[in-house]
């Protein structure tokens, strides 16, 4: 076999292929050829092997350079819809943000109103309550000494002053109690619910991510 009848071969071999690579692939391997010149062509044509493995060679790195090209176009398109959705991200957040950040504010202050009003009552009731049961037993201490010194001068009057102050003494038990109730159930659920309301943005964030 000879370069002509080679060249031949291959020729025929690559029909299948586009004009233009066919070409570039037959024109590389004439120049192959006129490089090594007449009296090296059957060396050339043994280091090459036959046109079948040539143009299977040539079908491979065609087919490599396809692939390749395919992966540059997809990550280029893959860039573009990134930068896209950036870019929308971006804007989205430029066009919110006039109403989502006072709307956020609002809230907030809001929610520490009505927080500081619940620790206000909480703390109204809890001084309220202390300050009867302060005063239940000062008025029946009070009440009790003045009728037992009224009892031998005026039994009628020490005997009123003593029955009232067994009232107020009774009356100084249940605040006792009551208050006691409130700080040991009540209060503590109370600061419960004012600890729910300061996490419950935070877990709304969390649920979001």
């Amino acid at each position: 076999m000879n370069k002509n009848e080679f060249l031949k071969q291959l020729d025929a071999l690559l029909s299948d292929l586009p004009v233009e690579e066919r070409r570039e692939a037959m024109e590389y391997y004439v120049e192959y050829f006129e490089e090594a010149g007449p009296e090296k062509e059957a060396d050339v044509i043994r280091e090459l092997g036959s046109p079948g493995e040539v143009a299977g060679n040539i079908r491979q790195e065609l087919a490599g350079k396809e692939l390749a090209l395919r992966g540059e176009t997809a990550n280029e398109k893959k860039k573009g819809t990134n930068g896209w959705k950036i870019a929308f991200i971006v804007l989205l957040c430029i066009v919110v943000a006039p109403v989502v950040i006072p709307l956020g504010i609002a809230v907030a202050v809001v929610m520490v109103a009505a927080i500081a009003c619940v620790i206000a009552v909480c703390l109204a009731v809890v001084i309220g309550i202390v300050a009867s049961v302060v005063a239940c037993a000062i008025v029946a201490v009070a009440l009790l000494i003045v009728g037992i010194v009224n009892l031998f001068g005026a039994p009628v009057v020490g005997a009123l002053l003593i029955g009232v102050s067994l009232v107020s003494a009774g009356v100084f038990l249940l605040a006792l109690l009551l208050c006691i109730k409130f700080c040991t159930t009540v209060l503590p659920e109370l600061v419960k619910g004012i600890v729910y309301l300061v996490k419950l943005p935070f877990r709304k964030k969390e649920a979001v991510k």
